[in-house]
């Protein structure tokens, strides 16, 4: 794998259906190397501290294998890179086969798999439709939000390494098909809220969901 291309924005105002929005969606690339944080990228910020960024969602990694997909669904031709507000532009990142607490290492950074894209409404204004936040989530090609486990310089092609794999894991794919389309798979959620490196946000929401289904084993 490698980087294609590293995307940044600080927050900044749009306006939609006549409100005023401030989304750090609409990310673009920088030359050069840039210095990584604990929590993130010099020069990018995110909007909305809530659903995006913090130490569990410093970075955001999503595949450019994936533009064709989308530009074939919704009849563009999408090139530009930051397409879905990712940080990191990766030539193949393959939600199927990289785990959640898989390390990866670029230039000197090691950095861990935490937990699938949770889009929101945004992602639908950034791509001018109503259907894409829906179609991207049922999708599950969503991406993965990393940990910063080692700080401190990363380049564009800077080459990524898979330098540990999270033994009895789920994929990317995985959490997030259980999360938007495999929603009654109790012995998986199960599964998914013992895995050490998976977001407490998303094991609320197996919580939840499991308590729902009236199995109150995990809670």
């Amino acid at each position: 794998m490698q980087i294609l291309s590293i995307n940044v924005s600080e927050p900044k105002k749009i306006m939609f259906n006549g409100k005023e929005l401030i989304t750090s969606i609409y990310k673009k690339p920088i030359e050069g190397s840039v210095e990584v944080g604990e929590i993130g990228l010099k020069g990018d910020r995110q909007a909305d501290m809530k659903v995006h960024g913090g130490y569990d969602k410093a970075v955001y990694a999503y595949s450019y294998k994936h533009y064709k997909t989308w530009s074939d669904k919704l009849d563009k031709d999408y090139q530009d890179f930051g397409l879905v507000g990712e940080n990191l532009t990766i030539d193949d990142f393959n939600e199927k086969q990289i785990n959640i607490g898989d390390e990866l290492q670029i230039g000197n950074c090691i950095f861990q798999v935490s937990q699938p894209r949770i889009p929101c409404f945004k992602i639908g204004i950034k791509m001018n439709s109503r259907e894409f936040p829906k179609m991207f989530s049922q999708s599950c090609l969503l991406g993965a939000y990393l940990r910063v486990i080692k700080d401190g310089t990363i380049s564009t092609n800077d080459e990524i390494i898979i330098s540990k794999k999270e033994p009895n894991s789920l994929s990317i794919y995985q959490i997030a098909e259980l999360i938007f389309k495999d929603i009654n798979n109790i012995d998986k959620m199960k599964h998914a809220l013992d895995l050490k490196y998976l977001t407490e946000e998303i094991k609320e929401r197996f919580r939840e969901r499991l308590m729902k289904l009236g199995d109150f084993g995990s809670l």
